[in-house]
């Protein structure tokens, strides 16, 4: 795992439901949110803080709770936790955590969990030469709020079925230009009023911290230009996820160079590197050949994943992936 410093720490926010509660265990008249899955939503904070820290072989179990319960939560309404990184210690990592609910203390400790390889987790490891290995072409701009969960779900899932991903940066709104494509925020009011909500929906339902920068849009083309330069380093997964936190919920500019060299420093890319990369008119070509190439190859948006001779468009599409590629997999041993 690549470093992680001490004091990070996210916020992340959880639906619950009646079947979350004590009552639906067994526990019959307490309609409350039971321990037992708090316990689970603490684990899951958690692993939010470091996952974008992660090796491509890398997971994390957790070996200790130590947490006092201390008030009910109830169904219907958000559950908010604040994981943040106390000690690390080796591969063991110790986090504080703050469970709340409408302002109410519901639950708070300590979390230990420990850094281990995914391959110990599997009877038959998937390895390159064992079976197919499935490619899947993720093509994204920074300039999307969808591409930035996306860019934290697509690498797991692939890791999964035993593939890889083909990242493949590109620029938005030139394709949009270049193919007169779909532009949601210029749709009628009603429309754009649901399409924000709907961001801030899908960033608590996967746990990411979101919040519309002030400035936006800010130009994208250093910031995919620099991405080439950390695919060349083998870090473009760890460097884009950081890259679109930095857009998405922390206010970085990353229009700026020296921020840009700042944020792959801090995921182990050269910063000098990404520095020259941003302003590169290599770098410049192909980002301007990969708008030509989507435009040929029928995608009109972003995210979108190409596997298969198919087009997989949208973040909410890659459940839709999940399962061709199982289905893909399962038809390519047995044939």
């Amino acid at each position: 795992m690549r470093p992680v410093q001490t004091g990070s720490s996210l916020k992340s926010s959880f639906d619950v439901t009646e079947a979350d509660t004590a009552a639906a265990i067994g526990n019959v008249g307490v309609n409350v949110v039971s321990t037992m899955t708090l316990v689970k939503l603490v684990e899951v904070a958690c692993f939010n803080v470091i996952q974008p820290h992660y090796e491509p072989d890398d997971a994390t179990v957790g070996t200790r709770v130590a947490l006092d319960h201390v008030g009910p939560a109830y169904p219907g309404r958000p559950v908010d936790i604040l994981a943040t990184l106390e000690v690390v210690d080796g591969r063991r990592m110790t986090f504080t955590v703050d469970v709340r609910q409408d302002d109410r203390d519901v639950m708070s400790g300590q979390h230990v969990r420990v850094v281990v390889s995914q391959s110990k987790f599997s009877t038959a490891p998937v390895m390159a030469g064992d079976g197919p290995v499935p490619e899947v072409e993720f093509w994204f701009d920074v300039h999307s709020p969808w591409c930035y969960f996306a860019s934290f779900r697509i690498g797991n899932l692939l890791r999964a079925h035993g593939g890889t991903v083909k990242w493949r940066p590109f620029h938005l709104p030139k394709l949009i230009e270049l193919i007169d494509g779909r532009r949601p925020m210029e749709a009628n009011d009603n429309f754009v009023t649901w399409f924000r909500r709907d961001m801030l929906d899908y960033a608590e339902l996967y746990g990411l911290p979101f919040e519309r920068h002030k400035n936006f849009p800010l130009r994208p083309a250093r910031a995919l230009r620099s991405i080439l330069f950390a695919e060349q380093q083998g870090q473009v997964e760890p460097y884009v996820q950081r890259l679109m936190r930095a857009y998405w919920s922390e206010q970085k500019d990353i229009s700026d160079p020296e921020v840009l060299a700042a944020l792959g420093a801090e995921v182990g890319v050269d910063a000098e590197g990404v520095l020259q990369a941003s302003e590169k008119s290599e770098y410049y070509e192909i980002i301007a050949a990969h708008v030509e190439e989507a435009a040929s190859r029928g995608i009109f948006g972003a995210p979108a994943m190409l596997f298969d001779d198919r087009l997989y468009w949208g973040n909410d599409r890659l459940d839709m992936l999940d399962r061709h590629l199982g289905r893909w997999r399962a038809r390519k041993i047995s044939a």
